[in-house]
């Protein structure tokens, strides 16, 4: 081990050269690494929850409903008209409600009572909705536009929309706590201001490295995108701190 360090100490120049490629190369990898939000990705192919969405997926043509509107206090002309718009959103598959189920010309007191509550119960309508995968964070935004806030929605795909918006906003907050966090303890317990820098300089030649290397596996869940970064600047501190003092 010895040996291999000191042969690497020699060569200074070669190595950041290489280190410095290496970094900018991943950097450029890192946005082009996409992020799944679908946990439901990460199941066991033998769980009977990848089971039932298998057998779902075989027996609907479209895709698999994911996500449900509640609409408040409304005729059946006013849902109807929400219907429509919800179904012109890019994004939306299907928007499936009582008139795919009943003859709504007909008086809604001849319809059977069971049918017409579950989709229209109170002056509530539940519409139900089947959103693209790739489309489902503007789907869903574009959703709560047009039903406004008195109305409400749910289902994995609202979920995975809200994943998507708070990990994006929340990520760049918490990076920047924990750098400051970081500085403020190697400031405390170093022996020089150059100390942090080094320290500062070589994680984050790391992070950027380990993080665009992760283009090998296709994807990225989005917990890893939201936690790896940080828990990595987090558990190599010490190591790099022990490193810097045991080379002086």
């Amino acid at each position: 081990m010895k040996r291999f360090y000191e042969r690497v100490i020699s060569h200074p120049v070669v190595i950041t050269v290489i280190f410095v490629l290496l970094t900018v190369f991943f950097a450029l990898c890192k946005p082009l690494i996409p992020v799944n939000y679908d946990m439901n990705n990460y199941l066991p192919d033998d769980s009977r929850s990848t089971v039932s969405l298998d057998v779902m997926e075989q027996e609907f043509d479209g895709g698999i409903p994911n996500a449900r509107v509640m609409l408040h206090d409304v005729t059946i002309p006013q849902a109807l008209d929400y219907k429509d718009k919800i179904a012109a959103v890019g994004g939306v598959d299907d928007v499936m409600w009582l008139d795919d189920s009943c003859d709504i010309t007909q008086p809604i007191e001849t319809m059977d009572a069971d049918t017409v509550e579950t989709y229209y119960k109170d002056g509530n309508a539940l519409l139900t909705v089947t959103i693209a995968e790739e489309k489902n964070l503007s789907a869903v935004n574009e959703i709560r536009d047009i039903i406004g806030v008195e109305n409400s929605m749910t289902g994995s795909a609202v979920s995975t929309a809200v994943a998507t918006e708070s990990t994006v906003s929340e990520i760049s907050v918490i990076t920047i706590i924990a750098v400051i966090f970081v500085i403020i303890v190697l400031l405390l317990t170093t022996n020089s201001w150059i100390e942090p820098v080094v320290i500062m300089a070589g994680l984050g030649v790391s992070l950027m490295i380990n993080a665009g290397s992760n283009i090998i596996f296709g994807e990225i869940s989005f917990v890893t995108n939201a936690a790896g970064m940080i828990l990595q600047l987090a558990v190599s501190l010490d190591y790099s701190v022990f490193l810097l003092h045991r080379f002086e």
